[in-house]
């Protein structure tokens, strides 16, 4: 059974600029049954952060959107849930969530990780994903 789950933008430039726990995370989608959901406002997000904060050229963000959608489904959201009222734009992973019909957000972000479940979606930290699918 293939598990349908999301990174936080968080977590997917900590799996692809550093070491540590969340390339492993990684790792472990690309051996296992999950589905790593994504859609257009949340890789819009990560290439604004790659190119503007990281200062990545074109082609290295390039490289990491393809890698991103080969481990998943883009998915329209039309889902308009805003539990989060701290970060507005964190409502963005749990929409993506719900229309995506996911059981998972892995994530980095304290906003996040304080709402913990949210209409039955799970909302965990890296290391506790590692800790439950390694």
């Amino acid at each position: 059974m293939t598990i349908n789950l999301v990174f936080d933008t968080n977590v997917l430039i900590s799996g692809y600029l550093w070491k540590g726990k969340s390339p492993q995370a990684l790792q472990i989608i690309k051996n296992n049954k999950f589905r790593l959901l994504n859609c257009r406002e949340s890789i819009d997000e990560l290439v604004r952060v790659l190119s503007l904060k990281f200062k990545l050229d074109t082609s290295e963000i390039y490289m990491i959107i393809i890698d991103i959608r080969s481990l998943g489904k883009n998915i329209t959201v039309t889902s308009k849930e805003h539990p989060i009222n701290k970060d507005p734009s964190d409502n963005l992973f749990i929409n993506l969530v719900i229309d995506g019909n996911a059981e998972l957000i892995v994530s980095g972000d304290s906003h996040l990780i304080k709402l913990r479940e949210y209409r039955g979606i799970k909302i965990i930290t890296i290391s506790e994903f590692i800790k439950r699918y390694l």
